[in-house]
């Protein structure tokens, strides 16, 4: 006979098995350039908050923007890196994921530039190692992407590369 013990213990690890197995094939299956708009719909104005417009038409044009920087930007790197972003994106997409891993209940798009500037600066000093580097990936990814452009050179004062 088994023990009321023992049948709660197996079916908690069922549980959580048919959790992750679940969790495993939606990652497989949903779509990768889903899950990386969903993430930086929220991520790129909050990294970028201080250096876009105010009105938001331009904002929301600017965002756009940047938004298709960064996909440019990820197309340019090795496919071993793509795929680990790939991964990251997937993960900060998913909501239990997203929940445990930046505390928020709703979805990046829907929150506010406040709580995912919280997120990204909680990560960015982050004991674990894993949050620190989604935080710099993010950071680099946007802020260089936008900066690359040269019309954005003159907020920072940079006049340039020096011409030779």
């Amino acid at each position: 006979m088994v023990q009321r013990r023992t049948f709660l213990k197996l079916g908690l690890a069922g549980g959580a098995l048919l959790a992750a197995a679940g969790t495993a094939s939606w990652l497989a299956v949903r779509d990768p350039l889903a899950n990386r708009r969903e993430v930086l719909a929220g991520v790129v104005p909050a990294i970028l908050d201080g250096a876009l417009p105010i009105d938001a038409a331009q904002r929301a044009l600017a965002i756009g923007q940047a938004s298709a920087a960064v996909e440019v930007a990820i197309a340019a790197l090795s496919p071993a890196a793509q795929d680990e972003l790939a991964q990251l994106f997937a993960l900060l997409a998913l909501a239990p994921t997203r929940l445990a891993l930046a505390g928020l209940a709703k979805p990046w798009r829907e929150a506010d530039v406040a709580e995912v500037s919280a997120v990204l600066q909680r990560w960015r000093t982050h004991r674990l190692e894993l949050l620190q580097s989604a935080y710099h990936a993010l950071h680099d990814l946007v802020a260089g992407s936008w900066y690359a452009e040269p019309a954005h050179w003159a907020a920072i004062g940079y006049d340039g590369p020096p011409r030779l």
